[in-house]
Formats: C-alpha cells, sequence, structure tokens
C-alpha cells in the first residue's frame, strides 16, 4: 500500500471509528469515496488526495509524526484539534462528509424497502427518450424545457385548454422501484451538481429529473406569505400578485395536489417536542401541510417517494397531460431556443447519446430552473439587454440543528419534514423538523471520531430541525460559465443573515431546552455540542462568521428578474421575456426575490397564472 493511501485508510478510520452498534470505516469506504469524488470530475481526485495528505502532514508539524503512525486516542484527540482549527477545520469538515455520506449508505445498512415495478399507465407511452425517438424532428404549439414546479404545472394548464404540448426535460424517469432509499445513489441520478462560492461553500440541492425538485423534496407547501405578494406588487407596480388576486391560484393547485397537513402518526415524537417547547415559550407552531395526502412514512422523501403517495408533478400534473396528447422527452437537454424573425419558434434539443431533436412551436416556456435557465440564456446571449440574466440570485441559505433528549424520537421511522415553528417567519426565519433517515444522519454532526460515534449511538433519542432564512440581500449570480462541469454561481452571506442564523439557533436551542433538551448540537464547523445553562449562554454570546456555518441551499431564485421595465428586467409580469416574442420564463428565476417559506407552491401557482396570460397571447 502506497503512503498516500495508508494515510488515506488511517484518516477515515479515524473519522469513522465504528462502535459496538456501527462498522468502522475501512478499505472499501476509502475506495468507493475515491470513486465518488472522481465521478464528479477527474480533478477533484487530485485535490481530494491533496487534502488528505496535508492532514497527515499537519500532524507531523504539531506531534512530530504523521497521522497515519499515531496510535488511536492520538489520532482521536488530534482530529479534535483540527476541527477547531481556522485553517484545517474546513477540509477537515468536507472530507469527513464525504466519507460519512459513502461509509453509513453501504448496503445493507440503507433501511428503506425497495417496492416492486409499477404497472406501466397509458400516459407513460407519450414519454420517450431522446436517444430512443425515431419520429425525426416535431411541432407543436408550445415547448415547455422542464417537468418540475414551473414546466409540469404550466404544460398541463396549457394542455387542458387544448394546445399541443411537448415537454423536454434533461433528467430521465424514475419509476418507484428506483427510489431506493440510497443517499449516494440518489444524488448521482436525481440531483443537479451545484454550489456557490463566496464568504462560504454552500450546495445548492435541485432536481434533474422528470417531476424536477418536486420529486425529492418533503413535499412542504406553504402559500407564500401575504406581506410577501403586497412587497411583489408594491415593487412591480400591480396588484396582479395581491394575495386576493392569487388565492384562486393557490386554491387550484392545492386541489390538484391535495394538500393537506400533516398527520400526527407519521410525523411522530418531534412534533410533540416542537409543541412542548414552542407552548412553553408562547410560540406558534403547526403540521406542516404537504402534498401527500396518503402518506405512511415509509420512505426518506429527498430521496424519491417509493410508494407514490406525494404528488409531486410526474404524478399529478404530468399524467394528465400526456393522457391528453402531450408528450416528453426525457433524457433531453435544449441546447440553443430557435429565434426566427426576433420571435422565438422551437428549441433545439439533444439527446444524451448525440442525438439531436427539433422541436418547432408556437411558443416556448423555459423552466428548467433558477440555474439552468440563466445558464441557457447567457450561453446564447438571449434575453439580455437589460444584464440582468443570472443576478439576483436568492438562496434561502440553511443550517441544521439537533437536540438530546431522554425520550424516544425515532426520526428515521417517521417523515422528515412535518412540524415548523412560524413564529419568526416575519423576521426571516423559519425553523422545522428535519428528521433524517440512518444513512444520512452522521451528515448532521459535524464532528468526527468516538465523539461521532458515541452521538449515533444515541441517534433514537436525537430530534433534528432545518433553520431556513429568508436573505436580506439578492447578492448572488449565475454566471453561465461552467467550473469542471459546474455551473459558475457566486454568493455572499450577508452579514445580518449570518447573525440571524446565529440568532434562529438560539432561539432553536430555546425551543430544545424548555422541551427538556440534554445536549444540543447546532451544524457548524466548530462542532460544538452544548451541554448545559453556562455552555448555552456562552454560546449565545458568540460573533460567528459566514464560514462556521455548514450552509445548504434547497431553494435558489430570482435568476431572470421579473418587472415592467425593459432596461431592469428579464421577463414581464406576463412572464414573456421582454426581447424575443413569445418566449416565456416559468420557474423559479422569475420568482421575485426570497419568499422565508418553502416555495414549490409559489412557483406552482405562478405557473397556474403564467397559463392564463401564455393562453392570453397564443389565442
Amino acid at each position: 500500500m502506497s503512503t498516500g493511501a495508508r494515510a488515506a485508510l488511517a484518516l477515515a478510520e479515524a473519522l469513522i471509528p465504528g462502535s459496538s452498534r456501527l462498522p468502522a470505516a475501512d478499505e472499501v469506504t476509502v475506495r468507493r469515496a475515491e470513486e465518488l469524488v472522481g465521478s464528479l470530475h477527474p480533478a477533484l481526485l487530485r485535490v481530494w488526495n491533496a487534502a488528505q495528505g496535508a492532514l497527515d502532514a499537519a500532524a507531523y508539524a504539531r506531534r512530530g509524526q504523521r497521522f497515519q503512525t499515531l496510535g488511536a486516542l492520538a489520532q482521536d484527540t488530534l482530529l479534535r484539534q483540527f476541527e477547531q482549527d481556522p485553517v484545517l477545520g474546513k477540509p477537515l469538515a468536507l472530507i469527513s462528509l464525504v466519507y460519512k455520506l459513502i461509509h453509513f449508505d453501504l448496503p445493507p445498512r440503507q433501511g428503506l424497502p425497495v417496492v416492486g415495478p409499477q404497472q406501466e399507465e397509458r400516459w407513460m407511452r407519450q414519454m420517450h427518450r431522446g436517444d430512443d425517438w425515431e419520429g425525426g424532428d416535431v411541432e407543436c404549439d408550445v415547448v415547455v424545457v422542464g417537468s418540475g414546479a414551473g414546466g409540469a404545472v404550466v404544460g398541463r394548464e396549457l394542455a387542458a385548454r387544448g394546445y399541443a404540448v411537448v415537454f423536454i426535460e434533461e433528467g430521465d424517469y424514475h419509476p418507484r422501484q428506483d427510489f431506493d432509499g440510497s443517499a449516494v445513489r440518489a444524488h448521482r441520478r436525481f440531483y443537479r451538481p451545484a454550489f456557490s462560492l463566496g464568504n462560504a461553500l454552500i450546495p445548492i440541492l435541485v432536481g434533474r429529473m422528470v417531476g424536477g425538485s418536486t420529486a425529492i423534496n418533503g413535499g412542504t407547501s406553504f402559500r407564500t406569505p401575504p406581506w410577501i405578494l403586497e412587497r411583489w406588487c408594491e415593487e412591480l407596480r400591480t396588484d396582479d400578485f395581491a394575495p386576493e388576486a392569487m388565492r384562486r391560484h393557490f386554491e387550484r393547485v392545492e386541489a390538484v395536489l391535495d394538500v393537506r397537513p400533516a398527520r400526527k402518526e407519521i410525523i411522530g415524537p418531534i412534533g410533540d417536542v416542537m409543541a412542548r417547547g414552542c407552548d412553553a415559550l408562547g410560540w406558534s407552531h403547526l403540521p406542516i401541510p404537504r402534498n401527500a395526502p396518503d402518506c405512511d412514512g415509509s420512505g426518506f422523501c429527498d430521496f424519491g417517494c417509493p410508494t407514490g403517495a406525494r404528488r409531486s408533478t410526474e404524478v399529478a400534473y404530468l399524467p394528465p397531460a400526456l393522457s391528453g396528447g402531450a408528450m416528453l422527452f426525457g433524457g433531453t437537454k435544449v441546447e440553443r431556443v430557435l429565434v426566427e424573425g426576433g420571435r422565438a419558434a422551437g428549441v433545439l434539443a439533444r439527446a444524451s447519446g448525440g442525438r439531436a431533436i427539433h422541436v418547432r412551436a408556437r411558443a416556448v416556456v423555459l423552466a428548467a430552473g433558477s440555474i439552468p435557465t440563466p445558464v441557457l440564456l447567457l450561453d446564447q446571449g438571449l434575453c439580455n439587454r437589460s444584464e440582468q440574466v443570472g443576478r439576483n440570485l436568492s438562496l434561502h441559505p440553511s443550517c441544521g440543528f439537533s437536540a438530546l433528549f431522554e425520550e424516544e424520537i425515532r426520526g428515521h421511522g417517521h417523515i422528515p419534514q412535518g412540524y415548523a415553528c412560524d413564529e419568526f417567519v416575519r423576521d426571516g426565519i423559519l425553523f422545522s423538523a428535519a428528521q433524517p433517515t440512518r444513512n444520512i444522519a452522521a451528515l448532521l454532526f459535524p464532528f468526527t471520531g468516538r465523539r461521532l460515534m458515541a452521538t449515533l449511538d444515541r441517534m433514537d433519542n436525537l430530534a433534528s430541525f432545518a433553520i431556513l432564512l429568508r436573505d436580506s440581500t439578492r447578492n448572488g449570480r449565475v454566471w453561465g460559465r461552467d467550473v469542471a462541469g459546474f455551473p459558475a454561481i457566486t454568493y455572499n452571506v450577508a452579514r445580518a443573515d449570518v447573525d440571524r442564523m446565529h440568532e434562529a439557533m438560539v432561539r432553536v436551542g430555546e425551543m430544545c431546552l424548555a422541551a427538556g433538551a440534554r445536549e444540543l448540537y447546532p451544524v457548524m464547523i466548530s462542532s460544538p455540542v452544548i451541554e448545559g445553562k453556562r455552555a448555552f449562554d456562552a454560546f449565545r454570546r458568540l460573533k460567528p462568521a459566514a464560514g462556521d456555518y455548514v450552509w445548504l441551499s434547497y431553494h435558489p431564485l430570482g435568476t431572470c428578474k421579473m418587472g415592467t421595465d425593459p432596461r431592469t428586467s428579464v421577463v414581464g409580469i406576463d412572464h414573456q421575456a421582454h426581447d424575443v416574442e413569445g418566449l416565456f420564463i416559468v420557474d423559479g428565476s422569475t420568482v421575485p426575490g426570497p419568499v422565508g417559506v418553502n416555495p414549490q407552491l409559489t412557483i406552482m401557482a405562478m405557473a397556474t397564472r403564467a397559463a392564463e396570460k401564455i393562453d392570453e397571447r397564443l389565442a
């Protein structure tokens, strides 16, 4: 075994040393981690190996021995020192995240049953993989690029009005048997790799499959808060988005999705914990409204619903559209919007195997999402007279928090996201249950070694929460250029939002302590474990920096700005691009900034409204 291989194995074994309940990392863990990193981009593998070598060398600088030659206790002690180090802490956190993701995902530790294959329905005959298409060019009334919250909804509503609709989806269609609970396979097959660079690295988790992100989210279905809609009306100088004007669109979507509050039995004990803590503090709380009326809590929602109970767009919207004659091409990416005489005339798409498909249409709807849509426009130099394409990105920067209780929580046996505290939504803070399945629970704890294993051994008594912030600025940008195969995205977490995240963590901690928590675990690079009033008071006095948090984003919004002035915006309030007649943008990129709650219902209600506007243009 080479020196580098020995260093990697020693580090993995120290990061995940195992316990009486859980196995230790081994050579298989190291090999599969290398395979995962290399599959993202070959250059990343060199960075991966160099980072592990640097930690091995850092041990020599501190102890006079390389990490791989130290004893187990000395390695564990050194890892704790690295976790607190302002330079070494961040690469260690990234390395440990990869090892945790790989190690705990290995069979047979997935824990989810694989359901049998579903029967093919007639509407499925209208779905085609681009590589298998032999029918030549396609003509239709409307071609829709994307099949998620924006595309599937606007396409279905237009198909119901009698228009011939063709959907183009870059990702593939995945039947229920593909949703096997594996975190690694889910991220490889269902997600679009993306992250933002700035004063903190933020992974952005969005879907790339038929159904888009609606097929791999928790089903949370909040309406846009009325004060946000009123702000839009002021900014856009229109009453079109007033709460009363949008009510029928929300009601339409909620009826199709069959939105209902999550039931107590599938929320689990974490709902009682949140209710008890919030009641003690006088805070508002509620079961989360979800688009999963028949949910039995049998799977981890973010890796796909194995029972089909969640009414994501490939369940609720696409089947009726395809049953009515619409077509869908999966595994097919749009390369160009065809423009003739200043008007959109269709798209040029290419299947993953290289086959070109021309779709001619009276109208083109871009609904690929807040990252792919501006990338497509920027690469083509389209619709950017205002220079606003890709700008104004908001992310709803999010983080996590866990707490240890005497009572059993068993979050892995219930739905991830079923209960919320909405007391501080007006202040830009929403926190909710965020219960992990067993194979990703380790990711919620940035610390490593023996402390990690002791915590995971008590997983049944851990309650985990997600904290979502409404961005105070829209400073992010999608640049449209690929970096090692990834879209180039920049975003800086504003100082106000860094402070607000700390405020939110303090409030979640207060809720947990009021509910009887014994220990608190904020998800921060420094890996603090808070036990007792004195430790919590010390945490309350902290002034963290942006890079001290482990951020995530699930909700990129705003990159194709809506407005009435073509000099300062990309689309009008009818979703039509100012620069190209017949080209409409209907996805999160046209949502005017952060909404402060999960935006699925917002995008779908706007898409329902957009269908009416497109119908008026085509009639």
